[in-house]
């Protein structure tokens, strides 16, 4: 494994932590039936936990570091940052929708740079748990604004269909 790798492998873990961090103070702040975050939460959980034992299981002694102090406060703090720009429970959703797509952005990028098959395979679990997790979010957040009926005028075809007009 490369320096790159360990960047890239670095920077995927504290992208996880933070969603996870994000997901668990949103569903403290709005509390409920909230099993989309909970299955956010461990979602990213388990990318985080699969980056560290790649991470640990590197021959060098400096790559095989857990993620710093300075990693954990910055995500509590991110994480308290969203949690007061949530005003509702469907804001704090669409928050938390779009920090698991930048996961799922950094999952696939990670993903296709990485050369172990068997990282390679947990993350394209992961990846699909999460873009699952994502339509979920997608389908709970919609607005469900009223379409306009549409009035039929009393015009001729050719109007309506304009390769007819020859």
């Amino acid at each position: 494994m490369i320096d790159s790798e360990v960047l890239r492998l670095r920077d995927l873990r504290a992208t996880a932590l933070r969603v996870r961090a994000i997901a668990r103070t949103l569903g403290r702040r709005f509390p409920g039936n909230d099993a989309v975050l909970n299955r956010g939460a461990c979602a990213a959980w388990r990318v985080a936990r699969a980056v560290s034992g790649r991470l640990r299981a590197h021959p060098f002694q400096r790559f095989q570091r857990d993620a710093s102090l300075t990693v954990l406060v910055a995500n509590s703090l991110a994480a308290k940052a969203a949690s007061l720009r949530a005003m509702n429970r469907h804001a704090a959703l669409k928050i938390f929708d779009a920090e698991l797509k930048l996961l799922a952005r950094e999952l696939a990028d990670a993903r296709a740079l990485t050369w172990v098959p068997d990282l390679s395979d947990s993350f394209g679990r992961s990846q699909e748990e999460i873009r699952s997790l994502s339509s979920a979010l997608g389908f709970e957040t919609q607005v469900s604004v009223p379409q306009p009926s549409r009035v039929r005028s009393a015009t001729t075809p050719a109007a309506d269909w304009p390769y007819l007009a020859l």
